[in-house]
């Protein structure tokens, strides 16, 4: 299409190492990213300095949003799980496309809606559910969010600790949780990763009532 065309035009290609920042809370918000290749995961601090994980995103995902005011910072932090390549915008290029291209704006207000309907079901998780099923659909997600194909199985890209910051549980439990399931043999732990070996068992656990 020639709208699509005439947004790639302006985007620049940025290659970002592993847990290197695309962009950081509290910075002035300048540009709107699409990743092509990798992971990048989305957190924010607390005041004492706390993270917490809010989502993960893959190929195809948009990050950061477009203002109407270029004063506005970023509200999170946006950091790469693995070696991502990005597409660049500037948010003032951006948005003088909008009155030539108006199916951006709507573009735009729908995938933040999506990413706000997935935080209202976390939330809705961590309130109702068992640690179990929790864990378990948080890894359906992200197999499908960000998850790598590997021998055996799909690739996962995050440690416990973040596995646990976006479970709303804690670390220790994470760890004792898919030691079990690696035990069971349908996941392997790894230092950094979770590789999924059987879908179908996980999606199991995940059904298991809270």
């Amino acid at each position: 299409m020639r709208e699509c065309a005439q947004i790639a035009s302006i985007a620049s290609e940025r290659f970002f190492e592993r847990n290197q920042p695309l962009f950081m809370q509290g910075q002035p918000a300048r540009h709107l990213m699409m990743i092509r290749a990798g992971s990048v995961k989305v957190s924010q601090l607390s005041r004492n300095g706390e993270e917490a994980v809010l989502l993960m995103t893959g190929p195809g995902d948009p990050l950061g949003m477009l203002t109407e005011a270029l004063s506005q910072t970023y509200t999170c932090t946006a950091s790469a799980m693995a070696p991502t390549i990005a597409l660049v915008w500037e948010y003032a290029r951006l948005q003088g496309l909008i009155p030539e291209i108006p199916q951006m704006r709507q573009n735009i207000s729908q995938i933040l809606t999506s990413r706000l309907e997935e935080l209202q079901e976390r939330f809705r998780e961590v309130a109702t559910e068992k640690v179990a099923p929790r864990v378990a659909k948080a890894l359906m997600r992200l197999v499908k969010q960000v998850g790598r194909p590997v021998r055996g199985g799909i690739e996962i890209s995050l440690s416990r600790e973040e596995l646990a910051q976006m479970t709303g549980t804690t670390l220790f439990t994470t760890s004792r949780l898919l030691a079990k399931w690696g035990g069971e043999g349908f996941i392997q732990p790894r230092r950094e990763a979770v590789v999924v070996l059987d879908a179908l068992r996980l999606e199991q656990v995940s059904c298991l009532e809270g």
